[in-house]
């Protein structure tokens, strides 16, 4: 059916509600500069190479389902909008009003076998909520949350025709309406050739002004993210977090923390925000720490298999909380280094197969779990594992003695 033009007519407070929150971040990106060191304020920049391209909602659909739009750098925040979020983007694009321009870092992808370019790629680095918003209603994924009817004008029998949006679906929309959404013009502004650092600046300009998260301005500041990430890919993970957790890069969080457990002083050791990430911020793994790490996490992926199979299920829990996976991450490299790997799952059944709510066997373990990112809090821990680690063996080695000297 060929397109209706739609002339809405809506209230103050509808379009404060529907305005979507980044309709200056052009000016700002030109306008406002992040804080610099004296050092970085004398160093050259070179001029970004930067163009504009439109591409309707149908477009934007389409280009998600297929990989041309992809949401994978590193700085992109993982919030999920909520229903009434999604709801207003739709609206706004039903009514005419302007949506945000979404700015991105252009890429190829490469087939790995021929080598040869198969499609240019657009990391998303700002707007990634709009577009995934808009693939997920044309794909019937969501229905709009409680508005007030929309009236337009049906240029085909020259009337104003008045339509209830409420609870309803893409596909449960006239085709007049469908129609005004698919064909919703986008701007995107893209840059090619992006270094890291400049993708981690270009987060900073974009977002100046706006309320981040911690958790977003130490990944857009973190000098080793890359590699944390990389080894956050060990299966351990795919296994202890959902989908959302490793989007929101919880991850990261556990990797530094068991790197502070293996290389930092525990004496002073503190995972309080003010602390870590500072800490996360200025880490850079070597290679030796990061084989160490990944030992570390092999086994307890492999410990927490044993758990599954033996039915221990609540243990396996127990061993996949992040604070208890953290506090554990000293006595697996000891075992590692002790050659005990293959009594580590009787250990951890031990330590954590209570019968009761407690999370451990341990009362001074037990006790420091509140407050658990204080400096006391994490020795308590620390200090409860280690002795039951060595009593666990010693027990183990007392018992192979007295069977040696019963078979002699």
């Amino acid at each position: 059916m060929e397109n209706n033009t739609m002339n809405a007519t809506v209230n103050a407070d509808a379009m404060n509600n529907t305005t979507t929150e980044k309709e200056n971040a052009m000016e700002n990106m030109n306008n406002t500069a992040t804080a610099n060191t004296a050092k970085e304020n004398k160093m050259e920049r070179r001029v970004l190479e930067k163009a504009t391209i439109s591409w309707t909602a149908k477009n934007i659909s389409n280009m998600v389902k297929n990989g041309k739009i992809s949401f994978n750098n590193i700085v992109q925040r993982s919030y999920v909008w909520e229903r009434s979020r999604k709801t207003g983007l739709i609206e706004s694009m039903i009514l005419g009003y302007p949506v945000p321009v979404v700015f991105a870092k252009r890429g190829t992808e490469v087939d790995p076998e021929t080598g040869k370019e198969k499609k240019k790629v657009y990391d998303v680095l700002d707007g990634k909520q709009r577009l995934s918003t808009i693939k997920g209603f044309l794909n019937d994924e969501f229905a709009l949350s409680a508005l007030a009817p929309v009236v337009y004008h049906d240029e085909e029998t020259d009337e104003d025709i008045t339509v209830d949006i409420s609870e309803k679906k893409f596909s449960e929309l006239p085709e007049a309406l469908q129609d005004q959404i698919s064909n919703v013009g986008f701007t995107c502004i893209y840059f090619d050739n992006l270094t890291v650092a400049e993708e981690r600046e270009m987060f900073k300009r974009l977002n100046a002004g706006k309320p981040l998260s911690s958790k977003a301005k130490t990944l857009a500041s973190c000098k080793d993210i890359e590699n944390i990430l990389d080894i956050a890919n060990n299966d351990l993970f795919n296994t202890m977090l959902t989908d959302k957790a490793k989007d929101n890069k919880n991850q990261v969080t556990i990797v530094m923390k068991a790197w502070a457990m293996l290389n930092a002083d525990i004496a002073s050791l503190s995972f309080k925000a003010k602390d870590f990430n500072s800490m996360v911020e200025e880490t850079e793994i070597t290679d030796s720490q990061r084989e160490r790490l990944d030992a570390v996490f092999n086994l307890a992926a492999s410990v927490h298999a044993d758990l599954v199979d033996f039915d221990e299920k609540k243990v396996a829990k127990k061993l996949y909380t992040e604070t208890n996976l953290v506090s554990l991450v000293p006595v697996f490299a000891k075992a590692l280094d002790e050659g005990n790997e293959e009594y580590m799952t009787d250990f951890i059944c031990e330590f954590y197969g209570t019968g009761n709510k407690d999370v451990s066997v341990n009362p001074d373990y037990n006790a420091a779990m509140n407050g658990s990112a204080d400096n006391a809090k994490i020795i308590a821990r620390h200090e409860a594992l280690m002795k039951a680690y060595e009593d666990f063996f010693a027990e183990d080695e007392a018992d192979e003695e007295e069977e040696t000297e019963e078979e002699e």
